[in-house]
């Protein structure tokens, strides 16, 4: 039997396939502005490819596929890095809207702690950099970077991103030095939740732990010991797709 979860994020849209339980495929793409007509188009597409596939979504977008069924993110995000990294309990993942701390043990959500009033603390601040710089999110490699040099006061993602064309203006930093600058401050204003969330190793989740070189820069901010999994984007997406089977 196949299953299919439908992560539908702010920015990206990511998709797990599963059959009998094993994951068969993942892949993302954009997250359209049209949403409704899209979705339910590629809820249709998915059937036609998966026949009687249960399709489960989750995400900022779960409901703008009216035709299958729905589940928290948060709930999602726990079984999915329950099925792929088990021994992980605690998870912090930085979402393009919002940065979101989590417990999980045995794919069961313990405890969670949420950050969506800042864009500062997300991944939309540094796509809205990456944008600014003409730089791309596949270029960036964090591999042995340090604590930047140049430090971001500014607790708002708009004032920070004039606070970045100022420090342009006066010393025309390397893209590089700016960017490592933002992922600081971002990974910095995940530290709050992370003291409500005793933990002594963290894994990371969400698009920001596929950058190269991420664990061991996180380590730097947080002082602990920080992993990261390659399928650390798609968690939710499995976690919804694990949902069907669990609903059999």
């Amino acid at each position: 039997m196949y299953s299919v979860g439908v992560d539908i994020g702010s920015t990206y849209t990511k998709y797990c396939i599963m059959n009998d339980r094993k994951i068969e495929k993942l892949f993302c793409e954009k997250t359209p502005i049209r949403q409704k007509e899209y979705f339910e188009n590629r809820a249709r597409e998915l059937l036609s490819e998966y026949p009687n596939a249960s399709i489960v979504s989750c995400g900022y977008g779960r409901g703008n596929i009216s035709s299958v069924k729905r589940i928290n993110e948060l709930t999602a995000l726990a079984r999915g890095v329950g099925y792929v990294c088990p021994e992980h309990e605690l998870i912090l993942d930085i979402g393009g809207q919002d940065t979101k701390i989590i417990r999980q043990k045995n794919g069961q959500l313990k405890e969670f702690f949420v950050n969506d009033k800042c864009a500062a603390g997300s991944g939309i601040f540094l796509s809205n950099v990456l944008n600014m710089l003409g730089e791309d999110f596949d270029s960036i490699d964090l591999t042995g970077a340090k604590e930047p040099e140049i430090h971001l006061s500014s607790v708002c993602a708009v004032f920070a991103q004039s606070e970045i064309v100022e420090v342009i203006a006066k010393s025309s930093p390397e893209s590089a030095e700016i960017i490592n600058s933002v992922i600081w401050q971002i990974l910095k204003k995940s530290e709050p939740l992370l003291d409500k969330a005793i933990g002594e190793e963290l894994l990371l989740s969400g698009g920001l732990s596929q950058l190269k070189g991420i664990s061991d820069f996180a380590d730097l901010v947080f002082n602990k010991k920080v992993s990261t999994s390659p399928d650390g984007r798609f968690f939710s997406a499995i976690g919804a797709a694990i949902t069907a089977f669990k609903e059999e």
